[in-house]
């Protein structure tokens, strides 16, 4: 008995002894992500007067060799400055999960920042995406534009999210900017989203003009205006659809390109 317990504490000590999935047990390179990637994205000095040019993708879980891919193929380039990850980091919430994608994309060359999606969520993963990247709402600004980042899983939060007065709050100084852009898992058109906060996002975007409204979670691109002459949404396609979206922003201009990989 008296070396069953040895052995026991031994695996425990080297961390090889696994609890419970739904334990919360990072590596200090492991937690503060997001945090992280936007002190290496401000060092990066860029200029308004200079070409913004970033990759926007989503929806990564369980798609494990294409998200390798994807990463193979971004360490490529030279042309851009960070990655955004709009949500569905994984399937189940699990701190395995978690760790896996974050394998997979810390050995891209620039930083990547990541929204909360629904799958990430579930179980623990609340906990797990707190630890691992930080606040489910945020923001930074880069290059003279204004990214926030929202949360806006209706459901998972008990129908407090999105919350449009802290969007309200991010949006107060979207003039003094040359662009803002909005990002979020869940797109205002989808069900999920919560019909009673879709209308007066809209109306938030419009009323500070917003750029461009960013999501995932569809797994499928489209390009829309929820209404006649509001504001650019971009829904953007999962990993395993084996394409990214290149974000190229000049001035106030925002154009972008689908590139498969």
């Amino acid at each position: 008995m008296a070396f069953f317990l040895l052995v026991l504490l031994a695996l425990q000590a080297c961390d090889k002894f696994e609890y419970s999935p739904y334990e919360v047990r990072l590596d200090k390179n492991e937690r503060d992500v997001n945090n992280r990637s936007i002190e290496r994205i401000k060092a990066l000095n860029i200029s308004p007067s200079d070409t913004l040019r970033f990759v926007l993708t989503a929806d990564v879980q369980g798609f494990y060799s294409d998200d390798d891919d994807l990463v193979d193929a971004l360490n490529k380039r030279n042309d851009i400055a960070f990655v955004l990850l709009g949500g569905d980091i994984t399937d189940f919430g699990l701190l395995k999960e978690f760790k896996w994608i974050y394998q997979s994309f810390e050995r891209m060359k620039v930083p990547y920042v990541a929204v909360i999606g629904n799958h990430d969520a579930t179980n623990n993963g609340k906990q797990v995406y707190e630890a691992m990247y930080g606040d489910f709402n945020f923001s930074f600004t880069v290059a003279d534009r204004k990214f926030i980042f929202l949360n806006t899983n209706y459901l998972e939060f008990d129908k407090n999210a999105p919350d449009l007065e802290w969007l309200e709050s991010e949006l107060a100084d979207a003039s003094s900017y040359l662009n803002t852009f909005v990002v979020s898992h869940i797109p205002p058109t989808n069900v999920e989203f919560g019909a009673d906060k879709a209308t007066e996002y809209e109306n938030l975007l419009e009323q500070h003009n917003v750029s461009m409204s960013i999501h995932g979670h569809n797994h499928n691109y489209d390009y829309y205006k929820v209404k006649e002459g509001g504001v650019d949404h971009l829904n953007v396609s999962t990993t395993s659809k084996r394409e990214y979206i290149v974000m190229n922003v000049i001035g106030k201009d925002v154009q972008f390109e689908r590139v498969n990989f």
